[in-house]
C-alpha cells in the first residue's frame, strides 16, 4: 500500500483528490435514490413485452508511482450494468457504472457513475416522444447529458422535425444532485429541422447552459494580519450558442455539408464549417473541407480574460478502391494560427493510409508551427474457428519534436490480445498493452472485459 496522503495523491501525471467523508455518505444516497427509483419504474412497467440488458466486468491493471514515487500496483475494476425494458409505446432505459481500485486506495471509491435513466413514451397523439430522466443530448449546436426531458415531434407530413429540452446540468461526476439552483446550473435548447426532399435536410439550433463552480476556500489575512479561512462562491459560468447547419446531396455523386455556431454572449462567429464529397468514379472519390474555430470558453469563466486566437483549417484528399479488398486514401492539410494581429504562421498535415482485408495501416506526418512529427499504426483483426475466436494486434510508432530547438522524442506501442465468443450473449476480451515512451522505459498493461447479453419476451414480472 502506498503512503496515506492527505488532499492529493500523484499518479502517472494526473493529481487525484480525496474527497471528504460525506462524499462516500453522497454515493450511498444516491444508491438509494436509484434504487427506489429503478423499483418504482419496474412497478409501473409490470406488463413489460420485451427486456433486454448487458452486463460488462471489466478490470484495467497497471503499475506506477505514488506522489512519493513509490512504485504501486492499480487495478481498476469496473461494472456496467445496462437494462431496457418497454412494453407498447413506453420504455425504461439505464445505463450505470461502478469502479474500485483493488490495488491501492483511492479516495473516491466506490465510485457510481449513473449515464442514463430514461422512461420514455412514444407516439404521443402520433407526432410526438417525450423522455423524462438522465439522457444525453444531440441537437445541432446543443449537445451534453441532463437531468430532466427531451421533447421530439415532426409535423406537416413528417418535413419538419422539433425537439426541445431543458433541465439540471450533469456535473462531471454524474452524481444525482437536485439541490442546486436550476438557473445556474441547466441545459436548455432546441432545434428546428426542415426537410424539403431526401437528398437535403436544413437545422437551426439555441442552447444556452450554465455551470456554477464548486466554491474555493482560501486563507486571508485581518488588518492584524491574522489568517482566516474564506469561502470563495464563483458565479455561474454561461455558454450561448445559436447554430444553422444544412446537408445536400447532388445526383447521388456530391454530398455537401455546411454548418456556422454564432457566440451569442461573445458576439462572435465561433465556427464555421464547409465540407464536400465527390464520387468521381465508382471507385475514386475526393474530399475537401474547411474549417474556422474560435476557443470555445464559457463567458464569464477565468479562462475568457485570457486572449486565445483562432485557427482555420484546409483538407482534401482522395480515396481510391483497388480492389474489394484494398481500400487507400491520402490527405492533406494546412492549418493557419493567428498569431496576433495579422501575424500568422503555419503547419502541415500529411496522412496516407488504407485497409486490406483484416489490416488497417496508416502513416501520418506534421510539420510547422504546431512540430514536427512523424508516425506509423498498425492494427489488424482476424476472425477464425466461424468468428468465434478474433484475434487483434496493434503497432503505433512515432518520433516527435516540438521546436527546432527541443530534443526528438519517440514513442513506441503495442497491444495483442483477443475475443472470445462461444455463443451470441457471452464474449470475453483480453489485451496486452506495452509502451515505451521518454516517461517510462517499460509501461505494461492489462485489459479484462467479458459482456453478457439477455433479451426477454415477458408478459408478467
Amino acid at each position: 500500500m502506498a503512503p496515506n496522503i492527505e488532499n492529493s495523491r500523484k499518479m502517472n501525471g494526473t493529481i487525484l483528490v480525496f474527497v471528504p467523508v460525506t462524499r462516500v455518505e453522497e454515493i450511498a444516497a444516491m444508491k438509494c435514490r436509484i434504487l427506489l427509483l429503478g423499483l418504482f419504474v419496474l412497478t409501473s412497467t409490470a406488463s413489460a413485452q420485451l427486456a433486454s440488458g448487458r452486463f460488462t466486468t471489466s478490470f484495467y491493471g497497471w503499475q506506477g508511482r505514488s506522489a512519493t514515487l513509490d512504485k504501486q500496483t492499480y487495478l481498476r475494476g469496473f461494472e456496467n450494468v445496462q437494462f431496457d425494458f418497454s412494453q407498447q409505446r413506453f420504455s425504461f432505459n439505464t445505463n450505470f457504472q461502478v469502479s474500485k481500485d483493488f490495488g491501492t486506495v483511492i479516495g473516491t471509491d466506490p465510485e457510481l457513475r449513473l449515464s442514463s435513466l430514461i422512461l420514455k413514451a412514444r407516439n404521443i397523439a402520433g407526432i410526438a416522444d417525450v423522455s423524462l430522466g438522465r439522457q444525453f443530448v444531440f441537437a445541432g449546436v446543443g449537445n451534453g447529458l441532463l437531468d430532466g426531458g427531451v421533447a421530439k415531434g415532426t409535423v406537416w407530413d413528417r418535413k419538419i422535425g422539433i425537439t426541445v429540452y431543458g433541465g439540471y446540468n450533469v456535473v462531471q461526476s454524474r452524481t444525482l444532485d437536485f439541490k442546486r439552483n436550476l438557473a445556474d446550473n441547466s441545459l436548455n435548447g432546441g432545434q428546428v429541422t426542415y426537410m424539403p426532399n431526401d437528398d437535403g435536410i436544413v437545422g437551426l439550433s439555441y442552447m444556452k447552459r450554465t455551470r456554477t463552480p464548486h466554491p474555493i476556500t482560501t486563507l486571508r489575512a485581518d488588518s492584524l494580519f491574522n489568517p482566516y479561512l474564506v469561502v470563495i462562491a464563483l458565479s455561474p459560468n454561461e455558454e450561448e450558442y445559436a447554430s444553422v447547419d444544412a446537408r445536400y446531396n447532388f445526383i447521388e455523386r456530391v454530398n455537401v455539408y455546411a454548418r456556422s455556431d454564432y457566440d451569442v454572449n461573445m458576439t462572435r462567429l465561433s465556427r464555421a464549417e464547409l465540407s464536400a464529397r465527390v464520387a468521381i468514379f465508382p471507385a475514386l472519390s475526393a474530399t475537401a473541407e474547411y474549417l474556422f474555430r474560435e476557443p470555445r470558453v464559457a463567458y464569464n469563466s477565468i479562462f475568457s480574460v485570457f486572449k486565445a486566437n483562432s485557427t482555420q483549417e484546409v483538407e482534401a484528399g482522395v480515396e481510391y478502391e483497388v480492389s474489394p479488398l484494398l481500400r487507400t486514401y491520402a490527405r492533406f492539410a494546412d492549418v493557419v494560427y493567428k498569431i496576433s494581429g495579422s501575424v500568422n504562421d503555419n503547419s502541415g498535415r500529411v496522412t496516407v493510409g488504407g485497409s486490406y482485408d483484416f489490416v488497417n495501416f496508416s502513416y501520418t506526418q506534421n510539420f510547422g508551427y504546431a512540430g514536427d512529427l512523424n508516425g506509423v499504426s498498425i492494427q489488424a483483426v482476424y476472425p477464425m474457428m466461424e468468428r468465434t475466436l478474433t484475434p487483434n494486434f496493434g503497432l503505433g510508432f512515432a518520433s516527435y519534436q516540438l521546436s527546432d530547438s527541443d530534443t526528438k522524442n519517440t514513442v513506441l506501442n503495442t497491444s495483442i490480445g483477443a475475443t472470445y465468443r462461444p455463443k451470441a450473449s457471452l464474449s470475453t476480451d483480453v489485451q496486452l498493452q506495452w509502451m515505451r515512451n521518454p516517461r517510462y522505459a517499460n509501461d505494461m498493461r492489462l485489459f479484462v472485459k467479458v459482456n453478457y447479453w439477455f433479451t426477454e419476451r415477458l408478459s408478467w414480472f
